[in-house]
């Protein structure tokens, strides 16, 4: 598989990205927003990523595990989706509107 044919990543809605936190019970969560901001809260089980832990988590999650990011309002979550696509991981979900939106379509 070249570069051409990895899975892209797919952009989705804060009420599409609920649903699949319902759903999928393999999903790996990650919050790419500041320390301070994931430390005042955070999507239950969300792990806060930063730039330096990407590396580590490509390695230790299987291919396969489906992926959701967001952060403050869509932006920066593709950056980082884009970096687990470019890993090779099937199933990588960037929250549109970031994590105001997702905990209000939770709620």
């Amino acid at each position: 598989m070249n570069a051409i044919d990895r899975i892209p990543y797919q952009c989705i809605s804060a009420t599409q990205a609920a649903e699949l936190l319902r759903q999928e019970a393999s999903l790996a969560v990650f919050d790419v927003r500041d320390l301070v901001s994931y430390r005042q809260g955070h999507i239950e089980g969300a792990a806060q990523l930063s730039e330096e832990r990407v590396l580590a988590w490509v390695k230790r999650l299987p291919k396969e595990q489906p992926v959701l990011i967001y952060c403050y309002h869509g932006n920066a979550s593709q950056t980082y989706a884009q970096m687990f696509s470019d890993f090779r991981f099937q199933r990588v979900f960037s929250v549109d509107g970031g994590y105001e939106k997702l905990v209000a379509a939770l709620a």
